[in-house]
């Protein structure tokens, strides 16, 4: 069954040019989203309604939702509804990286250099060295390899393995990375990801109905096990938007969000990598995103205050992502207007 917020009167669909704007920068993300229009000023309806209708017509596609100047103005389902939980994949790992953005801010963890053989027993010195800011930027040497969820110690069967490159050197993409990098999250809280978020994180995001699967030691699966509502996807994102605050305090310093979704990893000229976040330079402006297998994606462009999310089926072929993001990098986003500096 297909469930839209479209599906409301022609009288509503008009331009509300009497609207109250919203402070984007301060929302209160603990509460529910702002319905808006797709006629909102700053919006060319035409150029969005073709990119929607385009997108709409890819089988993957699960859902989609678009909050522009802190209103919620696209939000379409195509399997489950706004109570369903979507599995993330790989989006897991941007939210690891703000709950070490969190432990730093609260002086629980000093900063990201610490070397990870002073926070568990490693041996091998090479590995000792690498540090949380190797597995935060993928460029620890620690290959990729997903089966360590079904292994009876996964941080052992991580570290037992030999490095790939020398921590530093280079950059390969790895769940098993931040997987460690959830054991040792654990480590240093006494509490996995998931019983750390839903105490002091999520609650600050009106986030309540979520689900993080475990490995057999307790830790919260790092590379790929949470499943979000697409509303709380947009959330997240806007956290970012919002450099990291809420109408009720800051959640992450600017230092940390600004730090974690720079261009830390330069693969091109425009395209890199951050603390778990890919970055893509599009006209001269930085467009970050999460990014989960099937895709799965929460995008966030400052310059036009934009968040959109988008979950799919996890069996989705190459051609449909790509087809996807083309629309959505092309068509899309061209669609909002940009904010005055």
């Amino acid at each position: 069954m297909f469930f839209s917020c479209s599906d409301i009167t022609e009288h509503e669909e008009i331009v509300e040019k009497e609207e109250k704007i919203v402070d984007w920068k301060n929302l209160d993300l603990s509460k529910d989203w702002i319905a808006g229009s797709r006629n909102s000023i700053g919006v060319n309806s035409d150029n969005l309604a073709f990119g929607l209708s385009n997108i709409y017509q890819l089988l993957d596609l699960y859902s989609i939702g678009i909050v522009y100047r802190g209103k919620l103005i696209t939000e379409d389902y195509f399997v489950g509804n706004k109570e369903s939980l979507y599995q993330t994949y790989s989006v897991t790992k941007s939210v690891l990286s703000a709950l070490y953005g969190h432990i730093i801010d609260k002086n629980i963890l000093t900063d990201e250099s610490l070397k990870i053989g002073d926070i568990i027993t490693i041996e091998d010195e090479t590995k000792s060295s690498i540090t949380i800011n190797h597995l935060l930027t993928m460029t620890s040497g620690i290959g990729d390899d997903i089966s360590y969820i079904q292994k009876s110690n996964p941080i052992s069967y991580i570290l037992n393995k030999d490095l790939i490159f020398d921590p530093g050197t280079w950059w390969q993409y790895t769940s098993a990375g931040t997987h460690l990098l959830s054991g040792i999250f654990t480590k240093i809280t006494n509490q996995s990801a998931e019983e750390y978020a839903k105490q002091y994180f999520f609650p600050e995001l009106g986030i309540t109905n979520f689900l993080w699967q475990k490995d057999i030691s307790g830790n919260s699966n790092g590379g790929y096990g949470l499943q979000l509502r697409l509303r709380d996807m947009l959330k997240f994102g806007h956290l970012f938007l919002q450099d990291g605050k809420t109408a009720n305090g800051q959640i992450l310093s600017s230092k940390w969000t600004n730090r974690s979704t720079d261009k830390l990893v330069n693969f091109s000229s425009t395209f890199g990598y951050g603390y778990l976040w890919w970055i893509n330079i599009s006209n001269g402006q930085p467009i970050y995103y999460a990014v989960g297998y099937g895709g799965q994606y929460i995008i966030v462009d400052e310059s036009r205050a934009l968040v959109i999310a988008v979950t799919s089926s996890a069996g989705s072929s190459a051609q449909y992502r790509n087809q996807l993001l083309d629309l959505i990098f092309s068509n899309l986003i061209n669609s909002f207007d940009k904010i005055s500096s």
